[in-house]
């Protein structure tokens, strides 16, 4: 029995998708050409099982997955999904024993090309294998986090229109704060559009030539919901489907923060009560101290912890939510949809003391005792915002974000999909048990 695990709402990332293509095509609307949708999954996919979100996100027809390296893209090669996928990392090739290179000789591995350099490497790469790599060509139009400035993009765009071992599949740029500065966003926009403008004779030259036009694009999710002049012909979305988009709230109303309100957090992440005790007035609690009791209190012991992701800055800080559900009940997506959406009906327990590697204390003195009973279960992180287990609450609590949050939870050991708002989910997956049989094999 695992000590935790993170139920993963397939349904909400369903939902979010038509969220994004909604705002996408409310952006487009006058414009006869469509936005396509590159939806990011790396880092398995924030943690939620690349090859999983990757296999749901391609049976909703999205244009693009991207990853960042070529391991995580290996991750996806035996998958059954024929969506291309994009490498963003400056990767120089891979040899006909790669798992890749099945899908290197259909034209689904696309690479991100960053240098010259890199670009001489892929084609000697193509050579030896007899394929030809579509290439996306990044320029670093303030981000200074890969791609490269305008003059030697251009010289790229000549390779890769040029070279029958390259196709100019995409030009790209990445905006470093779309949330949070509007005004450098838009310079780093005008500075890309200036630099296509730069281009076109030499895109129109290779359309004549018979190869197909590239796609543009920069936009993330931020960006995205910020205003339709960052759409381009394609967006990047990550967190955005995964239901979260909280950057874009309060002082920074983006064009499109209505329609982001309808996106729905597709996470939870829950354990249980495995030990109470009762403790006197004035008792400490944790390591360091940092809590007594102000009263006789009755304690629980949740096994989660550091280890597990769970921020050690959110001792003494944070909630977490009893439910009153047993642990081991059967999965489903809304454990009761009233006591979900109803936060007066919510039952908060602080934790209390410092969090520890492998367990957190909570302070259950004034919960029914019905919902703190050894094997009950703890919603740590929940799937309704506002609430105070919030995963951008949280991260912003940790001093974090959510990104970070989301990728510290590859520590957690189970994972289980769901897959409508009504019935039990039909797959589970526990990686504790395949590492252990990995290393039996081994």
């Amino acid at each position: 029995m695992t000590t935790s695990r993170l139920e993963i709402d397939l349904a909400a990332i369903d939902s979010n998708v038509g969220v994004i293509r909604s705002t996408i095509a409310a952006g487009a609307e006058g414009h006869p050409s469509k936005v396509q949708l590159c939806a990011i999954i790396k880092q398995d996919a924030y943690a939620l099982g690349a090859a999983r979100i990757a296999k749901r996100l391609a049976s909703l027809g999205v244009d693009l997955l991207a990853v960042y390296c070529l391991a995580e893209a290996r991750q996806l090669a035996d998958a059954p999904i024929r969506t291309p996928i994009l490498l963003l990392m400056p990767v120089d090739g891979f040899d006909r024993q790669d798992s890749l290179y099945r899908l290197a000789v259909t034209g689904r591995l696309h690479v991100a090309l960053h240098s010259e350099r890199q670009a001489h490497a892929l084609i000697a790469c193509a050579n030896s294998l007899g394929i030809t790599i579509p290439v996306h060509i990044q320029i670093d139009t303030g981000m200074s986090r890969g791609g490269c400035l305008p003059d030697e993009g251009e010289r790229l765009v000549n390779l890769a229109t040029t070279s029958p071992r390259l196709r100019l599949a995409g030009l790209m740029t990445h905006f470093s704060s779309p949330a949070s500065d509007e005004p450098f966003t838009r310079e780093q926009a005008r500075f890309f559009r200036n630099w296509i403008e730069r281009i076109k004779p030499k895109l129109s030259a290779a359309i004549a030539r018979g190869q197909p036009p590239c796609v543009v694009h920069a936009a993330n999710t931020a960006a995205t919901f910020r205003s339709a002049s960052y759409h381009a012909t394609m967006v990047r979305v990550g967190l955005g489907l995964l239901g979260y988009a909280d950057e874009m709230t309060g002082e920074h109303l983006p064009e499109f923060g209505e329609i982001a309100t309808g996106l729905r957090p597709a996470v939870r992440w829950v354990s249980r009560i495995v030990h109470t005790q009762e403790i006197p007035s004035g008792w400490p609690v944790g390591y360091g101290r940092t809590w007594h009791s102000e009263r006789p209190s009755k304690i629980a012991i949740v096994p989660v912890g550091y280890a597990d992701g769970y921020p050690l800055t959110l001792g003494n800080r944070a909630k977490v939510r009893l439910t009153g559900l047993n642990w081991d009940r059967p999965r489903t997506v809304e454990p009761t949809a009233s006591f979900e959406l109803d936060p007066t009906r919510s039952v908060w327990a602080p934790i209390v003391g410092r969090v520890s590697m492998d367990q957190i204390t909570i302070d259950v003195t004034d919960a029914p005792p019905e919902l703190c009973e050894v094997g009950r279960e703890v919603e740590i992180v929940g799937s309704v915002p506002g609430m105070p287990n919030h995963l951008p609450t949280l991260a912003a609590s940790a001093g974090t974000i959510t990104h970070e949050f989301l990728c510290r939870l590859s520590a957690v050991p189970e994972r289980t999909y769901l897959f409508s708002n009504e019935g039990e989910s039909a797959e589970t997956v526990t990686r504790v048990a395949a590492r252990a049989q990995s290393a039996i094999r081994v």
